[in-house]
């Protein structure tokens, strides 16, 4: 006699890592949730961004976010078009293919003077024989507001033994860790092993590092205010995005406003790609305000026609297509 125990749709499931559970659920987005459970289901049967992004009714632009946004958050590496589980202390990751492409190499951290993180009787035995050490530590109490964790020890000890960071720039990671509220080791251990990766070995490098990740997260909460965005981390892309938009094209939180109600208008939903589109458009036409918005959106139909040439018409078409010239009632 056969015996077969049959649950239904749960004959057929995929495993989602705890840690999207525990640390990203409540900060990720929909279209960051939708693409990783998109390739969770697809593991090891390979797919093109545009087919991801076609099944999922997004750009392929969005699909490419979506991937490098859980890159960036630990959760999956990338090397060339191959997508592999970051693993954790002596497990190996087995590749899941995105496409055929050859690795690239990556810059990697300086050589590792052991294979594990430091136990207790080494980490005792450095702070015992080294100065720097013990003025890391107290430094780091300090700055935390708490007693050191043995992880967190041990972590302080790798990042200057281990990724070669000076003690006095670990220091300054500490005090920007502690001004954003991330002060757990994941994250620290992340952003160091991006200093060393690189090459943030002085004060004088470190302190331009501080200068751009500020700037950057200024911009980015600017973004957020005005699409309404709940709390979470940009992506590299929308991060790039948001500094081109404040800093180098100069729009005001008015403007990235009215860039987002008509990104909303046109897509229903906050689109990175779609406002870059929107502010691009308005930024070569030089508007830089609402009423030089509604002044180009009352001259543009008599300036189409006064251009004549069906070739012009469609061009000037496609800008009011691209920057979406429809106001919202309320100026």
């Amino acid at each position: 006699m056969d015996y077969r125990l049959d649950i239904g749709m749960w004959n057929q499931v995929f495993a989602v890592p705890c840690a999207l559970v525990d640390r990203h659920l409540k900060l990720a987005g929909k279209e960051q949730l939708q693409v990783l459970l998109y390739a969770l289901r697809h593991a090891g049967e390979g797919f093109t961004p545009e087919g991801l992004a076609g099944d999922l009714g997004m750009t392929a632009e969005e699909a490419l976010d979506g991937l490098e946004y859980w890159c960036d958050r630990g959760l999956m590496s990338q090397s060339g078009g191959t997508l592999l589980p970051v693993p954790q202390d002596g497990e190996v990751s087995q590749p899941s293919a995105l496409q055929e492409e050859p690795p690239e190499e990556k810059p990697s951290l300086p050589p590792k003077k052991r294979l594990l993180r430091p136990d207790g009787e080494h980490l005792t035995a450095r702070l015992a024989e080294s100065e720097n050490i013990r003025y890391l530590m107290q430094e780091a109490e300090a700055t935390l507001g708490k007693t050191l964790s043995p992880a967190m020890s041990a972590l302080l000890l790798t990042i200057t033994d281990d990724y070669g960071l000076p003690v006095e720039v670990t220091i300054m990671l500490l005090h920007y860790a502690q001004e954003v509220g991330r002060t757990g080791t994941s994250y620290i251990d992340s952003v160091a092993r991006d200093w060393a990766e690189s090459g943030i070995f002085s004060l004088e490098a470190a302190e331009e590092k501080l200068r751009q990740l500020t700037n950057a997260r200024l911009a980015w909460g600017k973004v957020s205010a005005a699409a309404g965005l709940t709390k979470r981390s940009p992506t590299k892309s929308e991060e790039e995005k948001a500094c081109r938009w404040v800093y180098e094209w100069g729009f005001s939180q008015e403007m990235l406003e009215a860039a987002y109600e008509a990104c909303a208008d046109h897509t229903g939903k906050f689109s990175a790609s779609y406002m870059d589109k929107v502010l691009g458009g308005w930024q070569t036409l030089g508007i830089f305000n609402r009423a030089d918005l509604e002044k180009h959106k009352q001259a543009a139909p008599a300036k189409q026609k006064a251009e004549g040439t069906a070739e012009k018409s469609y061009d000037i078409a496609e800008l009011m297509e691209l920057a979406d010239f429809r106001l919202p009632d309320k100026l």
